[in-house]
Formats: structure tokens, sequence, C-alpha cells
């Protein structure tokens, strides 16, 4: 929904294009990057990676080189979704690689689950990296923790960095502790939220309740709300274990499992509060239907955890923020 976008934002990249073939991802990134032009499709269309260089090459200059930044559907990775190597959306994986061969960009940043790196995977991430370095790419594997990067959640991320000249890994890691920022806690990242409004029979995303955008709860049973409410902080099965007002939240997951509970309030944390916990401002509005905001939201990559990324490469390649992405 925009994750990456936000962070090249914040460093004073222009958005030229975002790619997606979610109708509610799309929604949400128009409404928030105006300035870019959103094609709803796949990145393996011709069609798609022809506009895509169209759009580049209009304002592309010595001075303002194109960046690919990338986030590609990581459920056939991650413990939490299929696990399958042959999970047809980890192909696209492979796809944004030949994207960036096509596009052609100074350099390039692609985000995904950490069992990317895991041996079950690893004939697709050799195609990934070779797909580039047959095209002149360099690649550097970096495994990193959201939590060390000012977010309130432990999520550890794969990224990779795609240059055309080689980085030197321990220059990387000098850059990245200079960026380091100490985690927070959920009871800081939450802090200001009134209590929500439960969420009304027939749901309207352009309504804001309570002054907030996106902070509606959900409408629990007797059984859930007594459930949650004899749960310790920290503690709980997957769905609705209850948040630790004291520490990071641990990964928040989409799919099945209903998001973690409220650590003072009985009921699950609100799309708002998710949002914050992987750093998104309240600026920053999800659209489409109530359920959906929620997977919109996990799956997307923290912003402050991008950013320090993104300004990493960037000062590694020597770029001014004045890129188009």
């Amino acid at each position: 929904m925009g994750g990456l976008s936000l962070a090249a934002r914040h460093l004073g990249m222009r958005i030229a294009v975002g790619v997606d073939v979610d109708k509610h991802a799309a929604r949400t990134f128009t409404r928030n990057f105006p300035e870019a032009e959103f094609i709803e499709g796949s990145v393996r269309s011709l069609k798609v990676l022809e506009r895509c260089r169209e759009l580049l090459e209009r304002s592309q200059s010595q001075s303002t080189p194109s960046i690919v930044i990338s986030g590609p559907p990581c459920q056939g990775f991650s413990v939490a979704g299929s696990r399958d190597p042959s999970d047809p959306r980890n192909q696209i994986l492979v796809a944004v690689a030949r994207a960036i061969v096509e596009l052609n960009p100074l350099c390039a940043l692609i985000e995904n689950v950490s069992m990317i790196l895991a041996p079950a995977h690893a004939s697709r991430l050799n195609r990934f990296q070779s797909t580039l370095t047959d095209a002149g790419y360099s690649v550097r594997a970096l495994l990193l923790d959201a939590a060390d990067f000012g977010v309130a959640q432990r999520r550890k991320r794969a990224f990779f960095l795609v240059t055309r000249q080689e980085l030197d890994e321990y220059e990387i890691q000098d850059y990245l502790e200079r960026v380091k920022e100490p985690p927070l806690t959920v009871q800081s990242a939450l802090s200001g939220l009134p209590s929500p409004e439960v969420r009304p029979d027939h749901y309207d995303d352009e309504r804001v309740p309570s002054g907030f955008q996106n902070h509606l709860a959900m409408r629990h049973s007797k059984r859930v709300i007594d459930k949650i409410a004899a749960l310790e902080p920290g503690r709980g099965p997957m769905s609705y274990r209850k948040l630790d007002p004291s520490r990071p939240s641990k990964t928040l997951f989409s799919g099945h499992r209903a998001p973690p509970a409220h650590f003072q309030e009985p009921r699950s944390i609100t799309v708002r509060e998710a949002a914050r916990l992987q750093g998104f401002p309240d600026s920053f509005r999800i659209y489409g239907s109530f359920g959906n905001q929620m997977q919109q939201v996990t799956n997307a990559v923290p912003p402050p955890l991008a950013k320090a990324v993104l300004s990493v490469l960037l000062e590694l390649v020597g770029v001014t923020t004045s890129a188009h992405a």
C-alpha cells in the first residue's frame, strides 16, 4: 500500500509510478500518492513495464536518476503463509528482478520476509540474483529487525541492495549502525489514541470516526471479550494474543489470524493502531473493506525501517534526494 514509497518520499524522492494487482492497495496508494501514476496490473506484464519506463524516462536525467523499490508478495515464503517453494506468488520475486533489468535504474531496493533466505528457497533466490548479476548488477542481502530502527514491533525482514558497483559489506553495516534507533514500546506507539467506536454494520471507508482515520474496533461477541479480558499482557494464543505495553509487539500477521488484542481494552487492535505499530503516521489513510485494511497494513513494509535502509543505499551510491522511484 506504499510503505516503501512513503519512506522514499520522506527522503525527498519523487514517486513517479506504482504497480500492484490488488484493487484495495491501488486505492490506498493513489489517495496517499496523488503525484504518482498507479498501474493496476502485474510487474510481469510487458505493457506495464513499458509504461513504467515512459514515466521514469520522462523525468530522468543525470542529476535525477531512477530507482526501483519493491516489496513483492511474501506469503509463499513466510512462516505465516504457505511456506511452499512452488507457491506461484514466489515467481514474482524473479519477475521483479527482470523488471529491474528492463527498467535499468541506477539501483534498486527489494524487501521480503526473512524466510526467503532459508535453504528451501535457495533455487528461487539464485534465479533472482543471477538475473540481476547477469545484467551487470551487484546484489547484497541484509537481514534486519524493524525494532532496531524505531519501530514498535519485532519484525525481521530481508532486504536486497541492487547496485551497479559492488558494495562493501562492512561499510553497509557501519552505515546501518549510524541510523539505528531505540525500539519503541507498544504503549508509546499507541499513546494519544481514544477508545475506538465499534465498526457499524454498514461500513464506509470515507468516514473518520473519533477524529482518527481507520480507528474502528471489531465487533466481538461476549465470549471473545471475556477471553481477551482474562489474558495477561504478552500472553495468549496467536489469535487475540494480548500486547505487552512495555515492549515492542511481536510481528503482525495478516490472513486468517486475528490481530493482537489491546493491552488495556478487551478487543483486537484497530487498523490505525496496527498502522502505528508498523510506523505509519496518522496522516496515512488506508482504504478498502474493513477486513482488507488490516491485511494491507500487516503486509506493508514499516516506513522507518525502509527509510533507514533506503538512506544507506542512497548514501553508498552517491545519490542526492532528488531521485525518482
